[in-house]
């Protein structure tokens, strides 16, 4: 599994703000500008958090956040002012994938079971902003580091991840914004305690910062903000380029890239920090060479071709629906169910636990239609949930029944692996799609001009497990464990990635399934 390196951005208002200790925020510019830039350097996640959303009661990033997922095909965490489940649904429609909770936790720690019963764990992250108070011992912060809490750091990421929270997002407070490096220490101490995958936020100055928070603190994922927006705005000096979008403050000259030089910062690019994990024989993903401007180039073979996606409350529609139209493709999201009962082709979609989405599909009396759907040999694509919708039943959260499309069973990724190794559960990040062994090629197939050596984006803590083991495209190899990443019974296909978070992969994936249902609409026709 290769290390995530994740751009964090700080928002003020519309802004791309930066500070010291989470305080004397600076402005940079708008976000999405940097998110665009960073995502073409190869940033495997994004992550946004509004400073000032807690102190006003409210989060301010739902059209920041649309923005982003209209352009970009990245997976984006958000945190700052998420109070209630409404606010988690309201952020995930608009384009989220994680939401990273603090002071509403702190406050009421019952609203991590309640949100990771409806959206899955893999969905909920525990962000904690943590002071030291003295050797060994850390307070949780809240309100943007503004308050205290007297809640201890380690007692606290214990106790919310067996309330449900699938991640950890860790800030050293006393490391935040000073280049000083990492609190390996407070990191490393959180990572013997959970077995949930943790992110190190707060101090990157230098690569061997990053090298080392990965290689002594284990963490399985580095923020990065200075270091990397310091690093577009040398570029910027150096080539005497200058945005709207992109600066403000910088390019006035209020902080000369010299000044940071001399706070410990050395401005980087993404690929520089990755080619300096690499190195030091640490995994990475590297980007594979397409352009954004190839990942959304129209595809003149699905002109014409019209997509339903299933709405039925759980999943990122929108991410879905835009990745769809850069390829040419008509959408249409409903949650009618004549509308799903007469699609050319469906998209089931998902983020969230087996058990709602199976009450909500009931609820919106989409069952059958889907069902008919199928009998009449209609492609059909689920994605993350969706895809696990389409076995027989799953264990999360009790027994429940599913579609029945495919033969199998929901099972929840092993903590533990052969070797009994401590295993990260939920599985966040990049895996490598590997070919069944009963399988000369995958032509003809959803996973059709891939090669084996792909990868796509995961995020999950339960996989199906097919009866028939013939249904599987691709297996996943995880803690040496393997389970079923892609699969396919004639019409029903489902990826348990997301290809809609996973580049010039991904839209391959997207593109096949599209080209299925034009060519089953022109046999339907005919």
């Amino acid at each position: 599994m290769s290390v995530r390196v994740i751009p964090r951005l700080d928002i003020k208002g519309p802004n791309l703000v930066k500070g010291v200790h989470l305080e004397g925020l600076r402005v940079l510019g708008r976000p999405e500008w940097y998110a665009t830039r960073y995502y073409q350097d190869g940033a495997d996640e994004l992550i946004y958090i509004d400073q000032v959303a807690s102190l006003y009661g409210r989060n301010n990033l739902d059209e920041i956040v649309r923005r982003t997922a209209e352009r970009l095909h990245i997976a984006l965490t958000v945190a700052g002012g998420i109070r209630s489940l409404d606010d988690i649904q309201r952020l995930l429609r608009a384009g989220a994938d994680k939401v990273a909770i603090n002071t509403a936790a702190i406050k009421r720690p019952a609203l991590i079971r309640e949100a990771a019963q409806v959206f899955g764990s893999q969905c909920i992250v525990l962000y904690v902003e943590a002071k030291w108070r003295a050797p060994g011992r850390y307070e949780c912060l809240t309100d943007n580091a503004r308050e205290r809490s007297g809640v201890d750091v380690f007692e606290w990421v214990q106790r919310a991840v067996d309330l449900g929270a699938g991640e950890i997002l860790v800030t050293s407070v006393d490391r935040e914004g000073t280049g000083k490096g990492y609190d390996v220490e407070l990191v490393s101490r959180i990572v013997g305690l959970v077995s949930v995958p943790v992110i190190a936020s707060g101090g990157a100055g230098r690569p061997e910062h990053v090298r080392d928070v990965v290689t002594q603190g284990r963490a399985s994922a580095v923020c990065l903000a200075s270091v990397v927006h310091y690093g577009l705005l040398e570029d910027m000096e150096r080539e005497s380029f200058q945005s709207e979008e992109g600066n403000t403050e910088f390019l006035r000259g209020k902080l000369p890239i010299e000044s940071l030089r001399r706070r410990c910062v050395t401005p980087m690019r993404i690929r520089e920090v990755k080619a300096a994990l690499s190195e030091a024989g640490i995994p990475v993903r590297q980007r594979d060479g397409h352009s954004l401007e190839g990942e959304d180039a129209p595809d003149a073979g699905a002109f014409g071709t019209r997509i339903t996606v299933a709405d039925y409350g759980l999943g990122n529609l929108f991410s879905i629906r835009r990745t769809l139209e850069h390829l040419g493709v008509a959408v249409d999201i409903t949650s009618d169910p004549e509308a799903v009962r007469h699609a050319q082709g469906l998209i089931l979609p998902g983020v969230g636990a087996f058990g709602d989405g199976m009450r909500q599909l009931h609820e919106r009396g989409l069952v059958e239609p889907l069902r008919e759907l199928v009998r009449a040999g209609r492609p059909i694509l689920g994605i993350c949930l969706g895809m696990q919708l389409l076995f027989s039943e799953s264990e999360e959260f009790g027994a429940h029944e599913g579609l029945g499309f495919i033969q199998g069973r929901v099972q929840r990724l092993s903590g533990r692996g052969v070797d009994g190794e401590r295993v990260e559960v939920p599985n966040v990040g990049w895996n490598v799609l590997i070919r069944s062994p009963g399988l000369s090629s995958w032509d003809g197939t959803l996973l059709e001009g891939l090669a084996e050596s792909e990868s796509m984006y995961f995020v999950h803590s339960y996989v199906p497990r097919p009866v028939d083991p013939g249904v599987t495209l691709a297996w996943i190899h995880y803690g040496g464990q393997s389970y079923a990443g892609v699969v396919q019974r004639d019409n029903v296909m489902g990826c348990q990635g997301h290809p809609e978070k996973s580049g010039a992969t991904g839209m391959r994936i997207l593109r096949n399934f599209v080209h299925r249902v034009a060519a089953t609409q022109k046999e339907y026709v005919g």
